[in-house]
């Protein structure tokens, strides 16, 4: 899956949950937690989806090597 098409619409859900659906590239659940935007998703008729939590835009990770 290409994350750069949904780029723009995780824009507009910093620090939630999103549910993606894969096949069709694009976010169909939103949530605070991963069991809300499940549900979301569910309600929409969306069964099968990836979870990701959208991190924070004013923040950086730096990994430790």
């Amino acid at each position: 899956m290409d994350l750069t098409a949904i780029a723009t619409q995780l824009e507009k859900h910093e620090n939630k949950w999103v549910a993606i659906d894969e096949s069709q590239e694009k976010i169909v659940g939103v949530g605070n937690d991963a069991f809300e935007a499940t549900t979301d998703a569910e309600r929409q008729g969306y069964q099968d989806t990836i979870l990701f939590k959208v991190p924070s835009f004013d923040s950086a990770l730096i990994p430790l090597a």
